[in-house]
């Protein structure tokens, strides 16, 4: 069983941890269905022991930390579903998959669980979306009050810090106000807590801004977010060459531990099965070279996010030194 202390000794120590890859698109590949409004989190309900099986894949591919089934599992995510009344029991169930995973796939070493919580499916009044894009990625959507928004993240954070996580990871990827929202709302529990940028960079222009469309840049935004009481700072769900960019901005800024999870730049991301035919736009090589480069940085917690597999992950273990210099 894993503890953070156990893992911040491993930071301290200036080792290299290796964070699992996606959860939704692996689950994707397993042929679980996705849902617009709650992208991953309907497998908690639908296929529970394959998600399961996700996270002993991954333990069993090397894995020092997995990440619970909570990206989009908060109360606004699941009521679309007339599942609003399961928010305890399906995050609860998450936690407990995972700790499940662990207990039968890592018997010989530690292994460390993250709760999610995330931003997703939550609209500002402002969000700069067009309608073909919040059709696309989010499916109909109802703007929840500020009140509201922040209730439903409090709620999940508080759900899964007393199932039994090591600790959350604060995964906002659009509006940065809602970012702030939930880092508070993962700090308030009292676990310690990595913050999580998503990054995007501009044709032609070399500036390294937050989420998918913001002005803000990630020099402008870090040092806010991270004076909330974060232990770690990830970039994540960010192109392998944006991510590469980020990495010394943040370093400027921050010294405590630092991690990176990218995604493969797919444009498939959808609520029906993946063609697993499909070609990958990041191979297990590249990804494998880039981890490479990020742990030369400085890096210490390697993973993916959506479109980074089983397959990019296996090989890190072989691949990477046990310690940055």
């Amino acid at each position: 069983m894993g503890d953070y202390e156990g893992l911040a000794a491993k930071f301290a120590n200036k080792e290299v941890v290796i964070l699992d890859g996606a959860v939704g698109t692996q689950l994707q590949t397993m042929q679980v269905p996705m849902n617009s409004h709650a992208w991953a989190a309907e497998a908690l309900y639908s296929h529970p022991y394959t998600v399961r099986r996700m996270h002993e894949n991954y333990i069993a591919a090397g894995c020092d930390v997995i990440t619970v089934n909570s990206y989009a599992s908060a109360r606004h995510n699941l009521e679309p579903l007339g599942q609003g009344d399961l928010t305890h029991e399906l995050n609860l169930r998450a936690v407990m998959l995972a700790e499940d995973a662990r207990e039968r796939a890592a018997k010989e070493r530690p292994v460390w669980i993250a709760g999610s919580v995330s931003n997703f499916g939550l609209l500002a009044a402002n969000e700069p979306y067009s309608e073909e894009d919040l059709a696309r990625y989010f499916g109909p959507r109802s703007v929840l009050s500020e009140e509201q928004s922040r209730a439903n993240l409090r709620e999940q954070a508080e759900i899964l810090a007393a199932a039994g996580v090591d600790f959350l990871l604060a995964e906002a990827t659009g509006s940065p106000t809602q970012r702030l929202w939930v880092v508070e709302a993962c700090v308030a529990t009292g676990l310690p807590v990595w913050a999580g940028f998503r990054c995007h960079q501009r044709a032609g222009d070399p500036a390294v801004r937050i989420g998918y469309c913001s002005e803000e840049t990630l020099a402008e935004t870090a040092a806010e977010v991270m004076a909330l009481g974060a232990k770690g700072l990830a970039i994540f769900h960010t192109f392998m060459s944006t991510t590469e960019a980020a990495v010394p901005i943040v370093r400027e800024l921050w010294d405590g531990p630092l991690g990176v999870y990218p995604e493969a730049e797919r444009e498939d991301y959808v609520d029906t099965y993946r063609d697993t035919a499909e070609a990958q736009h990041v191979s297990p090589d590249d990804f494998v070279a880039f981890a490479r480069r990020a742990v030369g940085q400085g890096v210490q917690l390697v993973g993916g996010c959506c479109g980074i597999e089983l397959e990019h992950i296996r090989p890190l273990r072989d691949a990477l030194p046990s310690h940055v210099a």
